[in-house]
């Protein structure tokens, strides 16, 4: 019988994951490239005067989720939280409106009806609202992406944070019986957990010790296992295709871009978007860790980010663009005051950065990427496992991976695979 071998291109935490799920599937032949010298990729937080800069929000779930089940069977320890988080929105005559325990924009609404959505696009997903919530969610895209939002993908809504809006206004018992009754009401509309009774999320949890430390130690479980790691290991698709041995899987967990060429499609068009953070120490009582999204379209800053590294308290602003020291503290406070802004001490900013974030897919790009799906199918079949590119939550990639790992091993093992070695 021909060994069961896995090769992985990419480090991140798609791939780690991909390489411990690899071996609990029985495959003992895995190689793990990664184009730097540490695993992590982009949940990989950087590092500033030995704190954690924690970009993105990255959070595992409670007991029992699949991830974290997979990571803990390793001895990856995590510590569970209570999930607090809240939004400040626009409202009537430069007002705020403040929503505590949702993270979504909060929006006058004097109708709940709904326009049946028709279109791939970010502008198609918003005109399925009635008009001013609308045009208040157009302009909100519009400052955080500044792009054409017909370019932009519908699925951009759940990185925007607008994928489900809550309608304020009407009583609470009609949002909640039409999100009963209608899917399409369900999937566009959300109501604060405070006041509709569901603790789904709740929980959650961050692994022990910052990110840092959660990959050094799947580095050094993985090595244990005999999982061969490549650092510093540029993998290109010709080289990983014609390097891929009888039986082996190919799991693709890196940036998809480079594998077009090699299949004579054409790359999409994507969506670039440069973001600026900024860090500084902070004295709060509220909650840790903690976090607020801006909704109202003005300003720098999209969100904050209220956490402990290394003992000491450290709120990160994403901004959508650059902004000095004066305003940031002053849109701090602003954004804060609806949230014991008052027990909030900014002290010294520690570090700035500007990068971009490829995090939202145009319309383009998920086309095409079918196409190279397709194409791998084609050429390799269950041989080649896709890195769940398209999806942005964590669990669906990680759902995808698994059971492209599945059908792959699954098909290096049939009596096919066999008599062909």
């Amino acid at each position: 019988m021909s060994p069961r071998r896995v090769r992985i291109v990419g480090g991140g935490l798609t791939g780690v994951l991909a390489a411990f799920q690899a071996h609990a599937l029985g495959c003992r032949e895995i190689d793990l490239h990664e184009r730097f010298d540490e695993l992590g990729g982009v949940a990989r937080a950087r590092q500033a005067h030995g704190l954690e800069l924690r970009e993105g929000c990255i959070y595992f779930g409670p007991p029992g989720d699949p991830m974290r089940g997979l990571l803990e069977s390793h001895g990856i320890a995590f510590e569970d939280f209570e999930n607090r988080f809240g939004s400040v929105s626009p409202a009537p005559g430069d007002e705020l409106t403040i929503t505590h325990d949702f993270g979504g924009p909060a929006l006058v609404a004097r109708d709940l009806t709904l326009t049946p959505l028709a279109g791939e696009s970010l502008t198609d997903r918003l005109r399925a609202y009635p008009t001013e919530m609308a045009q208040s969610l157009t302009r909100y895209c519009q400052w955080h992406l500044g792009t054409w939002l017909d370019e932009v993908h519908e699925s951009a809504a759940i990185p925007l944070a607008i994928n489900r809006v809550f309608p304020v206004g009407p009583d609470i018992a009609q949002i909640a019986a039409r999100k009963r009754a209608d899917p399409l009401h369900d999937e566009l509309y959300a109501i604060p957990r405070q006041l509709w009774g569901r603790l789904a999320n709740a929980t959650a949890a961050l692994p022990r010790g910052g990110f840092g430390s959660l990959f050094a130690q799947c580095r050094r479980e993985l090595e244990r296992l005999g999982v061969r790691i490549h650092d510093t290991s540029m993998v290109s698709p010709r080289q990983a295709l014609a390097a891929r041995a009888p039986g082996e899987a190919l799991v693709w967990a890196a940036n998809p871009m480079p594998l077009f060429k090699p299949l004579g499609l054409e790359a999409p068009k994507l969506i670039k978007k440069s973001f600026a953070t900024y860090a500084f120490k902070v004295r709060y009582g509220g909650p840790l860790p903690f976090y607020v999204q801006n909704f109202t379209a003005q300003g720098a800053i999209f969100r904050i980010y209220l956490y402990e590294s290394r003992g000491h308290a450290v709120l990160l602003a994403e901004c959508v663009k650059e902004a000095c020291d004066a305003e940031l503290r002053r849109e701090i406070h602003r954004l804060m005051s609806g949230f014991g802004g008052a027990s909030l001490s900014l002290g010294e900013q520690v570090a700035a950065n500007v990068g971009p974030r490829w995090i939202y897919q145009s319309v383009d790009a998920m086309k095409k990427l079918a196409g190279l799906r397709a194409g791998f199918a084609r050429t390799m079949g269950d041989a080649f496992v896709p890195g769940a590119w398209e999806p942005y939550a964590k669990a669906e990639k990680f759902a995808q991976v698994n059971a492209g790992l599945a059908a792959a091993l699954d098909a290096a093992e049939s009596p096919a695979a066999v008599s062909a070695a």
